[in-house]
């Protein structure tokens, strides 16, 4: 049985004539100057808008981050970039001793991270009102290719930073949801090499060594090298759930000559884990239940049964060369590789106030992924101006080759589960259907950009894209084949004004694109891609004589074709609802205010709203997770000099208001404030640190979405470290 189906972006085309046409004109301009100035030769600053060509990471000073790569694919100082972005440095995941992505993220403006609590299958994030799971994460510019449990999870201790692009960012990346992207800076060879090793202990057990180093393999510094590792063994604050990981990420860099380089990238990590995230009933949880509250340690499935294995490797490399005084060619190319085997036992229903009914996830397979992206970037400048123009091409594709049961199998095969008085070990039957299913993405695009800077003032930035993308579905069990072919084009434009004082003010638009690499349930055809946009206006700041960057943004997004997929009694169902919209301003600061004080804030209001919906009861409302008001603040303080020299604090807030279970607003999960805290001490080459997450172990719902999920307890992380 084969089914084909074509869903066609189409663009009236005066939408993609004009956006074309102005991108052209401004090619056009910057060839007919090229000429106009090889006359004069000039030669090329490495300080102007562009930066360093070949470099993906800007200077970071502390917890201020001065140029970013993720807006532009083009190194360019934040000041002088018409969108929102927000940077978390090394020095910020350093104080914090941050374990996850999620981690990184939580004192950033506009993110709403780990919504679902600690899970050690994948990282979540709510950013501008719109979830991010499977398609927003790239690392070095190069998209990270998940689809639902083949998820990939990058440990932190590989990063040197990690870069968020606030809403719609297809013009550059292709198919991206409209909150944005994440953007994940390696760990690579650096003549500056910080060699580091390291111990962790901390709460559940936690027990982890860690080394970081690398240097020069020849006297002249042409060839470098750095190797990161770790292992860690671990329990969670679910009883007898444990997680295991070994991380190795090796990198080299080859400087050929002063105009080619070429930089090596790998890694291997292997998670041997019990699932930790747990489905719970809302009853018992954020609403009454005659027994009580569920304990936030209990395990709704078996851990004498459930099993979560990864083994993820990439490897890939960054070719940058630079072809005469005015052009360079730059090739990232990146393959990555997943064998995933996960069992877990899930909440399914009721059945009475005390015992429920438990569903079964099975998936037992692999997955490959591969990411290409060629640019080339032409750099002129002129008498008060300088025009940078981008060409590219890029190319995605994703293979899943996997063994699951169609739906969920439950009472036939799975005992029930009293969650009060919980027994484990009893017989779980193993005759459940399983079916083999192929999955394969392919996405091909090609994009231009214009960056354009007047008199030191004006940035003018305009860009365009054309996306042709295919999904084919197969099951091999069934015989169902489906085919989804969709294209678009897409485009942003953005403009900014720098002023003397160190405010720079910007007006951006932007589009997105997102193919849905799922099935209706109901009539087995493809869903419509999902589309939209964002507009957005705000300031930027960089006072004079203080290392400091504060930011302002009021924005729009709109989402169309928005899929969901809805859980409900009978199972997990995906569905579209039509269109949603969110609305919101964001303030953020980062500083270095003395050489001691370093601080970051954020503050983020959000109206997120169902604009149109497949069900009437859902429009007007607020779509389910979503927290409409988030705060944050964190401060770090070192003291000079004297007999506490290298002694420092840190601590910080983070609040999260109130969010719905459902998107009719029917069930509310309330509001929460959580403590975190640090203290450090340097001697000499020697580093000890304390850190403490949910300092007075707030027990808490993270979010509810048919299920509910515990936030974190308190977790206590004592570390070493020596530098040498």
């Amino acid at each position: 049985m084969e089914q084909q189906s074509k869903n066609r972006a189409r663009v009236p085309f005066s939408r993609a004539r004009l956006p074309l046409a102005m991108a052209c004109a401004l090619a056009a301009m910057s060839f007919a100057a090229q000429a106009a100035e090889q006359a004069k030769a000039l030669e090329l600053d490495a300080t102007n808008i562009s930066g360093e060509l070949d470099s993906p990471v800007g200077e970071d000073q502390g917890y201020v981050a001065k140029n970013s790569r993720s807006a532009t694919k083009i190194n360019t100082p934040l000041s002088d970039t018409p969108r929102s972005v927000s940077v978390v440095t090394q020095a910020q995941m350093d104080d914090r001793n941050v374990q996850t992505i999620s981690q990184a993220l939580q004192y950033s403006a506009g993110v709403q991270a780990g919504f679902y609590g600690e899970d050690n299958k994948q990282d979540w994030f709510i950013i501008r009102g719109f979830k991010q799971a499977n398609n927003g994460l790239f690392m070095d510019g190069s998209r990270i290719y998940s689809s639902a449990f083949y998820s990939w999870q990058i440990d932190p201790y590989m990063l040197e930073r990690i870069e968020v692009l606030k809403g719609a960012a297809s013009v550059l990346y292709g198919q991206t949801p409209p909150g944005g992207l994440i953007n994940l800076q390696s760990k690579r060879p650096t003549l500056d090499a910080k060699n580091e090793v390291g111990v962790q202990y901390g709460s559940f057990d936690r027990k982890q060594i860690n080394a970081d180093v690398g240097g020069k393999l020849d006297e002249e510094g042409n060839v470098l090298y750095r190797v990161v590792a770790l292992s860690r063994d671990t329990g969670t604050q679910v009883d007898d759930v444990d997680a295991a990981r070994i991380l190795l990420a090796p990198s080299m860099t080859l400087d050929f000559n002063e105009d080619t380089s070429l930089t090596l990238l790998a890694s291997m990590q292997k998670d041997r884990s019990d699932p930790q995230l747990q489905f719970l009933p809302p009853s018992g949880t954020i609403s009454h239940n005659p027994n009580g509250d569920i304990d936030t340690d209990t395990a709704v499935g078996d851990p004498s049964y459930e099993t979560f294995e990864r083994d993820q490797y990439t490897l890939g490399y960054e070719l940058n060369h630079r072809i005469n005084d005015n052009w360079d060619f730059q090739q990232n190319l990146r393959y990555g590789h997943m064998d995933l085997e996960l069992r877990q036992l899930f909440y399914y229903f009721n059945i009475t106030d005390s015992v429920i009914g438990r569903g079964l996830t099975y998936n037992d397979g692999k997955a490959d992924n591969l990411s290409v992206d060629n640019r080339l970037l032409g750099n002129w400048i002129g008498d008060g101006w300088e025009n940078t123009l981008l060409l590219g091409a890029d190319y995605q594709q994703l293979k899943i080759n996997d063994r699951s049961p169609n739906g969920y199998p439950n009472l036939g095969v799975i005992p029930t589960l009293d969650i009060y008085n919980p027994v484990y070990g009893l017989p779980i039957g193993n005759n459940f259907a399983v079916e083999d299913k192929d999955t394969r993405a392919d996405q091909m695009g090609y994009y231009v950009q214009e960056q354009l800077k007047l008199d030191n003032h004006w940035v003018f930035l305009l860009g365009g894209r054309f996306d042709n993308s295919r999904t084919d579905f197969d099951n091999q069990t069934t015989g169902v084949k489906q085919n989804v072919r969709d294209d678009d084009f897409t485009w942003s434009g953005g403009a900014a004004y720098i002023f003397d004082n160190g405010v720079t003010a910007y007006a951006s638009y932007s589009e997105f694109f997102l193919p849905v690499t799922d099935l209706n349930a109901v009539t087995g055809k493809p869903f419509k891609p999902e589309e939209g946009d964002q507009k957005e206006i705000g300031l930027k700041y960089q006072p004079v004589g203080i290392d400091a960057m504060f930011t302002a943004a009021v924005f729009e997004l709109t989402q169309q074709n928005v899929k969901k997929n809805l859980a409900t009694p009978s199972g997990s169902v995906p569905t579209q609802l039509g269109e949603v919209r969110s609305r919101g301003i964001e303030l953020e600061a980062q500083a270095n205010l003395t050489e001691s004080l370093s601080v970051i804030a954020s503050y983020t209001k959000l109206a997120p709203e169902t604009t149109e919906s497949t069900n009437q009861a859902e429009e007007d409302n607020v779509p389910a997770n979503v927290a409409d008001e988030l705060a944050s603040v964190w401060a770090n303080y070192k003291i000079q000099g004297g007999a506490l020299n290298g002694l420092a604090f840190g601590a910080g807030v983070r609040h999260t208001s109130s969010s719905y279970g459902d998107n009719t607003e029917t069930l509310e999960v309330p509001s929460y404030t959580l403590l975190d805290a640090m203290v450090s001490y340097q001697l000499q080459d020697v580093r000890l640190q304390l850190n403490a997450n949910n300092v007075t172990d707030k027990e808490y719902v993270a979010a509810c979405d048919y299920y509910c999920w515990y936030g974190n307890r308190r977790n206590i992380i004592a570390s070493v470290s020596y530098d040498f």
